[in-house]
């Protein structure tokens, strides 16, 4: 994947999103969830991916019970296992393209660089944010504050949410100044990379779009 044009990994990232809102049944959707976890031991991502889903469950566990209270056990189940494969596609994609990548592919396709700006930028920073508060949490609880997330602990939540706040402030302003040294509005902005798209690249996305279709009509079927 790393010598294909970020085009072409947006474009299939977006397919193998689209073929999981696509299927309807629960068996597709757990065919479809197992290839995709197949491919995080092989990209390297194992532990990354243990990490992500600790988070995941308990919005999984979430979706269930609403899907019980509103439907029925199946259509909670299905719910459930198409959210579960979504994520897991989604967690891929992501781990696959990097944020840099993300904004040439955008910004090929014709996006504005202010709007592509905005999200590479909260796809830097969500991580770096995430690493924050793992750093306050361990400092508050080196200090004797219970950060644990219990009902009894929510006084204490203030000694996270402020030296969050100030830091978050802290690195808004540090890039503002950086974008304002570096001429953030300057006219005739030239990349750093120049990506161009393949035979490749074309085969890929070819393929991937007369597979999305044949799969979208067979399930219509």
């Amino acid at each position: 994947m790393k010598q294909v044009d970020p085009r072409t990994k947006l474009a299939l990232g977006s397919m193998a999103i689209a073929a999981v809102l696509i299927a309807r049944d629960p068996a597709t959707l757990v065919v479809a969830a197992a290839v995709a976890l197949s491919g995080v031991p092989v990209m390297g991502l194992r532990r990354e991916f243990v990490r992500a889903w600790s988070l995941m469950w308990p919005m999984l566990g979430m979706v269930f019970v609403i899907g019980l209270l509103f439907f029925d056990w199946q259509a909670a189940s299905l719910l459930v296992i198409r959210l579960a494969a979504l994520l897991t596609v989604s967690f891929i994609f992501f781990r696959s393209i990097s944020p840099e990548e993300t904004g040439a592919a955008l910004q090929k396709c014709g996006i504005p660089f202010e709007l592509v700006f905005i999200l590479t930028t909260a796809m830097r920073y969500v991580p770096l944010i995430g690493q924050k508060i793992r750093n306050i949490m361990d400092a508050q609880r080196s200090r004797g504050i219970d950060l644990r997330p219990r009902i009894k602990n929510i006084g204490n939540f203030m000694a996270l949410l402020m030296p969050l706040l100030v830091q978050s402030m802290l690195l808004s302003d540090q890039l503002a100044l950086a974008m304002e040294s570096r001429g953030f509005n300057r006219r005739g902005r030239s990349s750093r990379r120049r990506y161009r798209l393949t035979a490749k690249d074309y085969g890929l996305m070819t393929g991937s779009l007369a597979g999305l279709v044949a799969f979208a009509l067979w399930q219509r079927m």
